[in-house]
């Protein structure tokens, strides 16, 4: 028999011992009654059961549940024949009942309650269910020690996750200003000498290189084992071959690349002292991360009432045949006038018409009498020019977010591309250089902004149908030839929204230079990313890999600073310090560690952006000028062998 659950009215009645079982239909478990264990005991049970045994008063019932006693009840009944009459017609879910309130001792089984049974059969289901209860408990208890840990160490978290990442992130810019040299050559020349040192192996593997040079001895000292057999010496030699030719071109491409290699870290250093300069641009983000949660909010406002709108259909069938209901009826004790139509006629649901030979029953109800009634239900059937206009309301959030998105891309680009061309003199600079920028971008580039952010939600946009027809068209599932069409056309449109976006990032760029349109300013960055496409290219992998191990320390010695802090007494000792005493450090750590790594992502991107503007500045400067940068700021005009340099620092 399925567990039942409890009735969640009858839980609050006198002795909470004594409750009422909720009996669901067999049919939803695709079980038959012979697999069903112990159902004879189950209703046994319920039928043994008597007022005198539970002791909640039918009195005690509240009133708006009143009505869901039993009228069936003999004329001669007494008090110690009478519990179990009551019926609940009742559902937790609509049109999911009838359920059949009975009143019975109970005992909890997975936090579901069943009649108290026989000690033997009580006995046989522990023994069955040890295992799977053992885990509930132990998984539970778990659970809650960890988010008991959580509150305990809220002031772990928001020192080591919150203002370690903050710290961390100003610490990692500094050493960026002061180190990138070394850290972007150390990793150069790395890479080179390891790579020859594996291409060295190989060979050696491969029986190439003898023991009587210097390399070839140091390589004889190696354990035997490293020794291969004769049939793996034919690989090794494809592998030096291939290790060799990939060595030979990442040295020649760091030879050709010194100078640009040497332009793309005074770019990244110029980046870090422009954020240094204008520290408001590391918490500009917040602005726009707070005008898209206001998008977010009113957004779902909106689609919610787009959703409701609509018209309700009353639906309404009772079901005259109830499942086991020739086994529950005894329990009722009155099996002469139990039928779903005497039910219907007491609640007082008088029926329009009766249903077939189905057995079901339609009844036209009012809204208070559908709400007492479990098979009553509202259907809400949407309006069709409803369903366009939520369309046009999921294209205006795709727009939205990204004219937002554009709106903190020109503002950061014109505080950094005002510090360029101010050669890097902070003097030259206005005041409150980011909100002056940022009045700008609202002022004057709000249309171009608008069209660039149109082409990248449009994109989004047909993305979402796709993914809508992929997972309601299930009579495609079976068709291999849509189904690669369909992954494809996603693929390519993801392509292009990559595509687009980027676009996008350096079109901005040129409308805070520029201050030109957008279709412009997008043609001019264009021209000038394939003409530098050399330069770009180094600056951006050199950025991407500086940024991406800021983000890896950030995290790590937010994590370290959790761990040291979490093994502090404060949190080692149950005794002295009980309400601060960790189960386990473990999740606190890893929310720090999370955490600090939101907070460097954040300043990654302000810093990745500049870096970005910077070169572009960079590139129109040389542009301008044919070839000679005329307002770069000092180290970038040092960087170059200019004399300049000297003037401008």
């Amino acid at each position: 028999m399925p567990i039942p659950a409890c009735c969640w009215w009858f839980q609050q009645l006198g002795d909470c011992a004594c409750r009422c079982p909720y009996y669901q239909n067999m049919t939803q478990y695709d079980l038959t009654a012979s697999e069903l264990p112990f159902e004879d005991e189950y209703f046994s049970a319920l039928q043994s059961t008597t007022l005198s045994s539970c002791p909640a008063s039918r009195t005690g019932i509240p009133p708006a549940f009143s009505q869901y006693q039993s009228s069936f009840i003999t004329a001669g009944a007494t008090g110690s024949t009478l519990c179990g009459e009551s019926f609940q017609l009742s559902s937790q879910f609509p049109s999911q009942g009838p359920c059949y309130a009975v009143w019975a001792p109970t005992i909890t089984w997975f936090n579901r309650c069943i009649p108290t049974l026989p000690a033997d059969v009580r006995a046989k289901v522990a023994a069955s269910t040890a295992g799977l209860n053992g885990f509930y408990n132990t998984a539970s208890t778990r659970l809650r020690r960890y988010l008991a840990d959580i509150g305990k160490a809220k002031w772990l978290i928001i020192a080591s996750g919150l203002g370690g990442g903050l710290v961390f992130s100003l610490v990692w810019m500094l050493v960026l200003r002061l180190c990138a040299g070394f850290i972007v050559w150390f990793t150069v020349l790395a890479a080179n000498f390891l790579l020859l040192a594996v291409a060295l192996y190989c060979y050696s593997k491969a029986g190439l290189i003898t023991a009587s040079g210097a390399v070839g001895k140091v390589l004889s000292d190696l354990p035997i084992q490293e020794d291969p057999s004769a049939d793996d010496r034919h690989y090794w030699k494809i592998a030096a071959f291939c290790v060799t030719g990939f060595f030979v071109i990442i040295f020649l491409l760091t030879c050709v690349l010194i100078r640009r290699i040497r332009i793309a870290i005074a770019c990244i250093k110029v980046a870090a002292q422009a954020v240094a300069t204008m520290p408001a641009l590391i918490f500009f983000p917040v602005i726009p991360l707070l005008m898209q949660a206001a998008l977010i909010f009113y957004w779902i406002f909106v689609a919610a009432y787009l959703y409701s709108s609509g018209k309700s259909l009353l639906e309404m069938t009772m079901q005259l045949q109830m499942p086991f209901e020739s086994t529950i009826q005894p329990v009722y004790r009155n099996t002469t006038s139990y039928n779903g139509i005497t039910i219907a006629t007491e609640l007082g649901m008088a029926p329009s018409n009766s249903g077939g030979s189905n057995g079901a029953l339609t009844v036209q109800s009012s809204p208070l009498t559908c709400a007492q009634d479990p098979d009553c239900s509202y259907e809400l059937v949407w309006n069709h020019g409803l369903e366009w206009m939520f369309l046009y309301h999921f294209i205006g959030l795709l727009w939205t977010s990204q004219f937002i998105i554009g709106i903190g891309y020109v503002s950061m680009a014109g505080a950094v591309a005002k510090y360029y061309w101010a050669a890097g003199n902070r003097t030259a600079l206005p005041a409150c250089t980011v909100f002056s920028s940022f009045g700008v971008a609202c002022r004057y580039h709000l249309g171009s902004i608008a069209k660039g952010s149109l082409f990248v939600a449009l994109l989004q946009f047909f993305r979402w149908i796709f993914v809508y027809l992929d997972t309601h068209m299930k009579s495609w599932k079976g068709n291999s030839f849509l189904k690669g069409f369909l992954w494809c056309i996603s693929c390519c449109l993801w392509v292009a929204e990559k595509i687009v976006k980027f676009i996008n990032k350096n079109a901005y760029i040129m409308v805070a230079i520029k201050g030109q349109g957008y279709c412009r300013s997008a043609s001019r960055a264009v021209s000038l990313l394939v003409s530098n496409a050399l330069r770009v290219a180094v600056v951006s992998v050199v950025g991407d890999f500086l940024i991406w191990m800021g983000k890896l320390c950030i995290a790590c010695a937010a994590g370290l600073l959790a761990f040291a802090i979490s093994d502090t007494k404060y949190y080692t000792d149950p005794v002295n310090y009980p309400s601060m005493y960790l189960t386990s450090p473990i999740l606190p750590i890893a929310l720090s560690i999370l955490i600090a790594y939101i907070v460097a992502s954040l300043f990654s991107m302000v810093y990745d952006y500049a870096i970005s503007t910077i070169v572009l500045c960079f590139c129109e400067d040389c542009e301008s000028h044919n070839g000679h940068p005329q307002y770069a700021p000092a180290l970038l005009l040092h960087t170059m062998g200019r004399p300049e340099a000297h003037m401008n620092s």
